[in-house]
């Protein structure tokens, strides 16, 4: 049966529609499909003790007459935030007397850090920050001192991480037991080093280990001890999650 030119125009009509729905149909397809990109974090947990390395400019406390004149010492402990240009913008004391936290929080205000950087990329910082006010003598002979301390002792409320842009906090690996890597006679007091990846599980074993590299010599017994370690697995919102970390061990004298 033959088509007027109106049947066409509508047959045309119809064709293109459906090219259309199938070419938007494979795009949606495609980039469903697509890895999503790993966000920037929002900012990091650091380590007291590595932010030590990352300090500017240091002040410290003056140690006020009152606390002096009643014997007051103590150790004052901040969790801080460091912005990305290194200036310390909030202090939370978590520990310390009133008085002592009171001059600790004008020290800070000086208090600079360079800026840490995250894939050559300034990020925001979160870490602790403790003074330790000591006495000497007593009376009015006392004589305060103040120092900086980095080797805070661990807290499980601060386990080093990071807060995603999405404001998920996610706590990295951490070991909390394993034995040094026992080494033949013959390896004694010789230099070696072994790079290696590690895969551990949600509940903390390690799940596999893998050889990056290394010398030779060295490499089966780290790999068992390795293999032996336990840690507190990464945690994403609380859930704990399979990662991956690695490790590098240095063997023999260090310069």
């Amino acid at each position: 049966m033959a088509m007027g030119r109106t049947d066409w125009r509508r047959l045309v009509v119809l064709l293109t529609l459906v090219m259309m729905c199938g070419v938007l149909g494979f795009t949606q397809s495609t980039d469903s499909q697509q890895p999503s990109q790993p966000k920037r974090p929002l900012r990091i947990r650091v380590a007291s003790g590595v932010m030590r390395g990352m300090i500017d400019h240091e002040t410290l406390p003056v140690y006020p007459d009152q606390a002096l004149q009643s014997g007051m010492q103590g150790d004052v402990i901040f969790v801080i935030l460091v912005d990305e240009e290194g200036k310390i913008v909030s202090a939370n004391p978590i520990e310390g007397n009133p008085l002592l936290v009171a001059v600790s929080t004008d020290a800070l205000r000086q208090f600079r850090f360079r800026p840490y950087l995250l894939n050559s990329v300034p990020v925001q910082v979160e870490t602790q920050l403790e003074y330790k006010f000591s006495l000497h003598g007593k009376g009015s002979d006392a004589k305060g001192k103040v120092e900086y301390v980095s080797n805070i002792p661990y807290r499980p409320e601060f386990r080093p991480g990071a807060v995603t842009a999405d404001g998920v906090l996610v706590l990295w690996p951490r070991k909390i037991s394993g034995t040094e890597p026992q080494l033949p006679p013959e390896l004694t007091g010789k230099s070696g080093t072994v790079y290696l990846t590690i895969i551990i599980g949600a509940d903390g074993r390690v799940q596999d280990v893998k050889v990056v590299g290394g010398d030779e010599a060295f490499i089966a017994p780290t790999v068992a001890s390795a293999k032996q370690t336990l840690y507190e697995p990464e945690l994403i919102g609380g859930k704990p999650t399979v990662s991956t970390t690695e490790a590098t061990y240095h063997f023999g004298p260090q310069h």
